[in-house]
């Protein structure tokens, strides 16, 4: 047996036995490949799918806002698409990946997979209504519910983002996403270090963008983010506004809501030295959230005294990878 049979028959034992689902096609969205998870998933593991235009096998396929299906439009444009979520008619949850499949420079086809995240949901409506229970009124709620956030595209060579996607309720979503990377972080000991409250962190993830304000942007449109985003520090002060003259936070929250998008450069000197870990930590979370709201990015934490370990995982090079940051010194250390 030749080195190339022994490796298909490998690529086929491996597939066949993930748990995830996994389907190809070709660029004429016929199936090439069906592994067994696949096969249960759809419902019949008997059935014979190869050779079958995908969507005689797969019913109502998510399509993009120019009514394109997302596996059409991967296959057009050669970008991959990543957590989709679909909920079926019997109410289960699955997250999807649209990716192009490229052999010697050539697009052939792509590789759907999918995979069962019904559990997972069921807990994020449980952090939602959890969270929606310690909101001091509907007000907080709608404000946040009410701000988008963007999916993009960034090229380097223009400085211009191409909006991908709208992360409807984003702002809600995001303060929910800071408060799961805290508790991953406290699980990893990060409050048991003198300086970092958990209460008044947990404030602050609360109130610290109600006053952002966001332009209205579609699918496709390609903007210079310097000129259409609002300045950070602009709804950073408005929030801390609102935190203390509406809300009356204390004085510490509020220094961390005003200042969270300053670099420490940038703080005043009246800024107390003791906020400093909170600080950094606030906007290792912040960032992180971002991030992870406007999808395909995911990070493993482990705290080490003052120091937290930080693996990313994003498809942007420049933030991909292992950091040390020393919440104490402000030193951040690319490993």
């Amino acid at each position: 047996m030749n080195v190339v049979s022994i490796e298909n028959r490998l690529l086929d034992f491996v597939a066949s036995s993930m748990e995830e689902a996994l389907v190809m096609v070709d660029n004429d969205l016929i199936v090439s490949f069906i592994n067994e998870a696949a096969k249960r998933m759809l419902g019949n593991e008997t059935a014979e799918y190869k050779g079958k235009n995908v969507y005689n096998i797969i019913p109502g396929p998510p399509r993009t806002d120019a009514n394109k299906t997302i596996l059409e439009e991967v296959i057009e444009t050669g970008i991959s698409k990543r957590g989709i979520l679909r909920t079926t008619a019997d109410g289960n949850h699955f997250s999807l990946n649209f990716t192009p499949v490229v052999l010697d420079g050539e697009q052939i086809g792509a590789v759907i997979t999918a995979q069962d995240v019904t559990p997972f949901v069921s807990l994020e409506h449980e952090l939602d209504l959890a969270f929606a229970l310690t909101l001091p009124n509907s007000k907080v709620e709608h404000r946040l519910k009410s701000i988008v956030e963007y999916r993009d595209r960034y090229d380097v060579e223009t400085k211009h983002i191409t909006i991908t996607g709208i992360v409807e309720n984003g702002g809600y979503r995001h303060v929910i996403n800071c408060l799961k990377l805290f508790s991953s972080l406290a699980k990893a000991g990060v409050t048991e270090l003198i300086g970092i409250e958990k209460d008044l962190l947990v404030q602050a993830f609360v109130f610290h963008d109600l006053g952002k304000s966001q332009p209205v942007l579609s699918i496709g449109d390609v903007v210079n983010p310097k000129e259409v985003f609002e300045d950070s520090k602009l709804h950073a002060q408005r929030s801390a506004e609102i935190a203390l003259n509406f809300y009356s936070l204390g004085d510490d929250i509020v220094e961390i809501i005003r200042y969270h998008h300053h670099g420490e450069h940038e703080l005043p000197s009246s800024f107390p030295w003791r906020l400093l870990p909170m600080f950094r930590l606030f906007q290792l979370i912040d960032g992180l959230s971002a991030a992870v709201t406007r999808g395909g990015v995911s990070a493993r934490f482990a705290v080490h005294d003052c120091t937290v370990e930080v693996t990313e995982i994003n498809e942007r090079p420049q933030y991909n990878g292992t950091w040390h940051i020393n919440l104490y010194t402000g030193a951040r250390i690319k490993m």
